[in-house]
């Protein structure tokens, strides 16, 4: 799929303009606070995903608007359609002028957005980690997003009782189908992850690298919901005392190691940044495989602390993925590479021309 002509109004800084974007590689370049970050969040919200950081729906709509935002998208692709997005105190999605959940839009146009945090996918915490994992596993699977909500909140309501000086049994038993649920999901969606490393990776990195799922709990056992009530017999005693959860998929990782040492000891700062973009492109190949469609990748300030080099190797395998990739820089210099096969966008005060 990919995004063949969009339109914004009321939407944060960004002018209203239709733009016919380019179907292979776009570049949309302009310096720190001109609305490169909004333009891509408009583009993920069309494609059924929420802002960037947490608010109010209302905060996304242009301060000078008494009424709301309306975003809309023409798609082509392995299907045409039509998205129209409206924002106010809510979202509203209708595809081809149906009503449509967020959930139902993400089948249709399966789109992985890369933000700033995620460029330090190898040196971050390991939420940076787990968000990437659930990003990706709930573009394939709708039903992933919900099951996440429920531990979540099965997991807040467990913290409550253990910050109380109790242990509830009737919490536990709520949360281990669901934690070996997405244990059990994790687990398959990595595997083709290793996969899809060894196809892009020989593109944009020189070096061997291991990696694998680190789940939050004791020992590693076959049967995820056996993990888990083993892991929490042993952890009981840490728990009360602690008084916080230390079983389960929110302390899950995934394991990136160079010759046994972790990533972010053993790589330098460009080595790290063209990993990311490796598991970035790799995720890309998991959901046209199991979703079989091209899928759309968004990328905010991905060729920071990249050498020429290291720039020209990203833009050739971005290029040659064959998939529709718009993505944001504040490098001015990057359209100017010889050869360069990608469409350039300058944007400046919300403003976007080719």
């Amino acid at each position: 799929m990919w995004f063949s002509q969009t339109y914004w109004l009321n939407y944060k800084n960004l002018k209203p303009v239709r733009i016919s974007w380019h179907k292979g590689l776009n570049v949309v370049v302009g310096p720190n606070a001109s609305g490169k970050t909004n333009t891509l969040e408009a583009l993920s919200m069309l494609c059924g995903w929420g802002q960037v950081q947490r608010g109010k729906l209302r905060d996304l709509v242009n301060w000078d608007s008494p009424g709301q935002a309306r975003l809309y998208s023409q798609f082509n692709g392995e299907e045409n359609i039509s998205v129209v997005v409206s924002i106010q105190d809510k979202r509203t999605i209708s595809v081809a002028g149906k009503q449509c959940s967020a959930s139902t839009l993400r089948l249709h146009v399966p789109c992985l957005s890369f933000w700033s945090d995620d460029v330090r996918l190898i040196e971050g915490s390991p939420a940076i980690r787990r968000n990437f994992l659930n990003h990706l596993c709930a573009t394939i699977v709708p039903l992933y997003a919900r099951r996440l909500y429920d531990y979540r909140k099965l997991l807040r309501h467990k913290n409550y009782i253990l910050r109380a000086g109790r242990y509830d049994d009737a919490v536990i038993k709520a949360m281990a189908p669901v934690a070996a649920w997405l244990w059990s999901y994790r687990r398959s969606i990595v595997d083709l992850l290793k996969v899809g490393l060894k196809e892009v990776s020989s593109h944009l990195v020189e070096f061997d690298f291991e990696v694998d799922i680190e789940e939050g709990n004791k020992d590693y056992y076959e049967d995820p919901l056996e993990a888990f009530y083993k892991s929490l017999a042993f952890f009981k005693k840490e728990e009360i005392a602690r008084k916080v959860s230390l079983v389960g998929p929110h302390r899950d990782d995934l394991r990136i190691t160079v010759k046994g040492r972790p990533a972010f000891q053993a790589l330098s700062r460009g080595q790290r940044r063209k990993l990311a973009v490796a598991f970035m492109m790799a995720s890309a190949k998991v959901v046209e495989y199991k979703l079989k469609r091209s899928p759309i990748i968004l990328l905010d300030e991905v060729t920071a602390e990249l050498d020429r080099e290291g720039k020209e190797q990203l833009i050739k395998a971005l290029f040659e993925s064959n998939w529709q990739v718009i993505t944001a820089t504040a490098d001015e210099q990057l359209g100017y590479i010889e050869d360069f096969p990608a469409k350039v966008w300058h944007i400046c005060r919300g403003g976007l021309s080719a």
